[in-house]
């Protein structure tokens, strides 16, 4: 494992980069990252009609997410591979796909984490912001999401951790991220191929382990904050 290493690791890094689009373990950090920065307001989007007042609005909203969310990532992956050019009469580069479909996907799941981390406000917030003269969108821009994002810190964390792992799917369709680049590797060292999954194994390891500890001590600094504004001023 250690001779793969010494041997193979800017390949590992960036795959065959700059004579090739990027790879490896870079290319999986830009797609992650990427796609959750890009599914944040996408989330957003979705979360509007989840907290829409008109119950069929709710509904349609509740049917859409739920249907993105029950049908594996590996389908939508195929789907936007092969129906989206077929669609729009252009071909997008495996990663672009793979970018694509992590946005749509997790953006589903970031609207459900929207919505919780507002509902988990104390009740008044809205009315008190319109008291001040705040309008709907004011209130929701400057009031109600900053708030919600100390909320959602935590899941937002556990959502890139996530991400990581699933960019491995793109090699289902040929993008040179992580899993593809080390399977590579693997079949040109048949001899070696175990060490190769073995040192894949611990490369996913190394980036999601310390977003798992995050995530865990976000989350009990939240519980500690809402604690302290719970007790009652002596």
């Amino acid at each position: 494992m250690i001779e793969i290493l010494q041997e193979y690791w800017l390949q590992l890094l960036i795959g065959g980069f700059p004579h090739t689009p990027l790879g490896g373990l870079a290319l999986t950090l830009v797609l992650a990252v990427s796609g959750l920065v890009l599914a944040m307001p996408v989330g957003l989007l979705m979360a509007v009609p989840l907290r829409s007042r008109l119950k069929p609005v709710r509904a349609l909203a509740e049917l859409i997410i739920f249907y993105i969310r029950s049908v594996p990532l590996l389908l939508h992956v195929l789907w936007v591979y092969f129906l989206l050019p077929a669609a729009l009469g252009v071909s997008f580069p495996p990663a672009i796909t793979m970018l694509i479909t992590l946005v749509l996907f997790n953006g589903a799941y970031i609207s459900k984490i929207v919505v919780a981390g507002i509902d988990a406000l104390p009740r008044g917030q809205t009315e008190a912001a319109m008291s001040l003269g705040f309008g709907p969108v004011q209130t929701m821009r400057f009031i109600i999401l900053p708030q919600a994002l100390r909320n959602m810190l935590p899941s937002l964390v556990s959502q890139l951790s996530l991400l990581i792992k699933e960019t491995a799917l793109g090699a289902a369709i040929g993008a040179t991220e992580a899993t593809q680049t080390f399977l590579d590797l693997a079949n040109n060292l048949p001899g070696q191929a175990i060490q190769a999954y073995a040192l894949l194994a611990l490369a996913y390891f190394a980036l999601c382990y310390p977003l798992l500890l995050l995530g865990r001590r976000l989350e009990r600094r939240g519980r500690r904050t809402a604690k302290i504004a719970l007790e009652p001023a002596s």
